[in-house]
């Protein structure tokens, strides 16, 4: 019987709207859709599983039964308000719980690539439907010994209804109750994330490992850069700002690119590809010829193609040959440890470098060298950007779905 009436009413409750699960509370398709940045640091504080159990037994046994009953009646009242009690105290925190993890489908693509590359998808929402369904469990058991109770006719089986229904909804809860802990893991995890300014016009440096990029950040930034750190890799990734007019932009490192196909990548290589295709970005892809990066002018190069075609026709793209003062063939000295590495054949490699990359302007952090020249360039890129855009949208909502999940 106890089971029966909690089958009927976890029906009647999935049935409300109000408490549909996250999978049921889906955007429609179809529409154009509009996105809150920040999903992260709004997230709940969940408690842990065991704090919740011990709140639910003390809830129920501070109730009281109604004024003036008395035998039966009391019992009655005493025991099903136990019962609702110790029902609610599981139940509301969970229904609060699963609908402050909204479902993926309503994150910004940025956002929703950092969850797939941070927790996976699958992860997420197995999660937050675990805790959704046994909120459904708890509610149909306190709901279904409540019934049995107001059925009964003695105090004393109303007392053996009431302690076996509380002792059900525990031991319930402490069979499925992990996955309230597993929630409290993934808030903690997302919300350290850093908050990524999506709406914020940004200029992500992009190339292979060690070509330069976060030394141009910080000679780019009007201010001290910052760093970002992510939980899927230990390298920090570098951020600056400055200002184009009054409009502030941020600048940024991106984690080093091997030239190998999107589906061959890391998560952190993943993390440079997702800032690409979601934010606001203006390129600047990073080609470093002296020979020190580790990578060679050919992948370098294959790589700096696979980009612009993917990339190009949608980003304002700049391209910049770093390190230029340790290139002969750009004006520099070549550094005394890397002399053998400068024969006429490798000066020819970066000759012939140059004429594929005839735009890009040659540049060397430490030394400034062609810095206010780059500079100008941004400005007057992002400037020329802006006016052309003025009366579109930057953010193409056809790619939300053209993600990397």
């Amino acid at each position: 019987a106890a089971a029966a009436a909690a089958a009927a009413a976890g029906e009647r409750e999935s049935a409300d709207g109000e408490d549909a699960s996250p999978e049921e509370r889906a955007p429609e398709t179809g529409e154009r859709r509009s996105y809150r940045p920040g999903i992260f640091a709004r997230l709940p504080s969940v408690a842990a599983a065991a704090e919740l159990k011990a709140s639910a037994r003390k809830r129920a046994t501070r109730a009281t039964p109604g004024k003036g009953l008395k035998d039966a009646a009391r019992e009655k009242s005493l025991g099903v308000k136990r019962l609702e009690a110790m029902t609610s105290a599981y139940c509301t925190p969970l229904k609060t719980y699963v609908k402050g993890f909204p479902n993926p489908d309503r994150f910004h693509p940025f956002e929703r690539a950092l969850l797939e590359l941070t927790l996976s998808d699958k992860k997420y929402r197995a999660t937050v439907e675990a805790v959704d369904v046994m909120r459904k469990g708890l509610y149909g058991i306190g709901k279904g010994y409540a019934a049995q109770i107001n059925n009964q006719r003695y105090a004393a089986e109303m007392k053996s209804t009431t302690e076996k229904g509380m002792n059900e909804l525990e031991a319930y809860y402490a069979k499925h109750g992990r996955c309230v802990d597993d929630l409290k893991s993934i808030a903690k995890m997302l919300r350290r994330l850093p908050v990524a300014e999506l709406e914020t016009p940004t200029v992500a440096l992009v190339g292979a490992p060690n070509v330069g990029k976060s030394s141009l950040v910080q000679a780019l930034s009007s201010g001290k850069s910052e760093i970002n750190n992510y939980p899927f890799t230990t390298k920090g990734i570098k951020m600056g700002h400055f200002f184009v007019e009054t409009e502030r932009h941020i600048v940024t490192d991106t984690p080093g690119l091997i030239n190998r196909a999107d589906h061959d990548r890391n998560k952190i290589e993943l993390l440079t590809i997702a800032t690409l295709e979601h934010l606001p970005t203006c390129v600047v892809f990073v080609t470093d010829l002296s020979g020190l990066s580790g990578t060679s002018i050919e992948d370098q190069l294959e790589l700096r193609e696979s980009l612009y075609e993917q990339f190009a026709h949608r980003r304002p793209w700049i391209d910049v040959l770093s390190k230029a003062a340790l290139v002969p063939v750009l004006g520099g000295v070549t550094d005394p440890e890397a002399q053998e590495l400068w024969n006429e054949e490798d000066v020819r490699e970066a000759n012939a470098a140059i004429a594929k990359i005839p735009n890009a302007t040659p540049t060397s952090a430490f030394e400034g060298w062609g810095i206010p020249q780059l500079q100008e360039r941004l400005t007057s890129l992002l400037r020329k950007h802006k006016e052309e855009t003025l009366d579109n949208n930057d953010f193409d909502e056809s790619s939300a779905r053209d993600s990397l999940l």
